[in-house]
């Protein structure tokens, strides 16, 4: 099946927000009085929708707010610090105009949905996709494959007729387990890139590197790396 579509993560891929994120969560546990050094960042890091990570924080680490205050007091913050500083990664706008001049475009993101409207709106960037998707819109965040089944159901395209762009095992093993391509962008939030290479189809160290053909590269006939 040709590829027809490309869907992008935002988190880690279009931007840099990992420093955000971990000043914003660092806040929390500083104000709930919980050492922060007890966080697990890497376990954490790269999946799961706002639910699912709120109740992470509020059950094993005893946070005092409800999983919806703690879903509430992030996303206010992290708001605060993107209207200071938009972090878009070094050629995230072109890339995405590069690939959406051929592909149809979607975007599958574990942050929360104000978030992903915000940062598309602010970049310019929102008028390139036909279709994005929060993991706060389906059952279970990523690593399952869920984000990107949505995302596919709302381009109207098979999977199988779609790559993903990614940065994290969570990310790379959730569109696989969706059945899109991948290519794997990965970040250093992610030491010598995790299992990335074994699962990925295809390595790339920048975003200067993904060119339409690049991703026709994965399509019918092309041997996958």
């Amino acid at each position: 099946m040709p590829i027809t579509a490309v869907i992008f993560d935002m988190d880690g891929v279009l931007l840099d927000s990992g420093g955000a994120w971990n000043e914003v969560l660092q806040e929390l546990f500083l104000v709930c009085k919980r050492p922060w050094s007890a966080l697990d960042q890497q376990a954490f890091a790269g999946g799961d929708n706002s639910r699912q990570w709120a109740s992470y924080l509020r059950r094993v680490h005893d946070l005092p707010l409800t999983t919806d205050e703690i879903i509430r007091w992030v996303t206010e913050r992290l708001l605060d610090r993107l209207r200071v500083e938009l972090p878009l990664l070094p050629g995230a706008v072109e890339a995405v105009a590069r690939i959406g001049a051929k592909y149809k475009l979607g975007l599958a993101s574990s942050s929360p949905r104000q978030i992903i409207a915000y940062v598309l709106n602010r970049s310019g960037l929102e008028s390139h996709f036909a279709a994005w998707v929060s993991s706060d819109d389906v059952s279970r965040g990523k690593p399952a494959p869920d984000v990107y089944l949505r995302t596919c159901e709302l381009l109207a395209i098979s999977p199988a007729s779609a790559v993903a762009v990614e940065d994290s095992p969570m990310g790379v093993t959730s569109a696989k387990a969706a059945g899109l391509g991948v290519i794997a962008i990965p970040h250093p939030w992610f030491p010598p890139a995790g299992d990335i290479p074994a699962v990925a189809d295809l390595v790339l160290t920048s975003l200067d590197q993904l060119l339409p053909e690049t991703v026709a590269g994965l399509g019918p006939g092309a041997t996958r790396a």
